[in-house]
């Protein structure tokens, strides 16, 4: 099993496709844009299907409140 959380999503896409790993691939965000949203995605969350598949989910960092 490839420990994917924290890592940034094209590394992680990197090292599973380099291990011919499948997997899908969910990007959340939050409903309200109430602060700004960098542009690189990190898995925040990785489950390993019966069938072998990674399901990921990931998500922007976000940027600094400024008041």
């Amino acid at each position: 099993m490839v420990d994917t959380v924290a890592q940034p999503l094209s590394k992680v896409i990197g090292r599973l496709e380099q291990a011919n790993c499948k997997y899908n691939i969910t990007v959340t965000k939050p409903s309200r844009e109430l602060f700004q949203l960098e542009d690189k995605l990190y898995v925040i969350k990785q489950q390993l299907d019966a069938d072998g598949i990674y399901n990921l989910i990931a998500a922007a960092k976000m940027g600094k409140e400024v008041f």
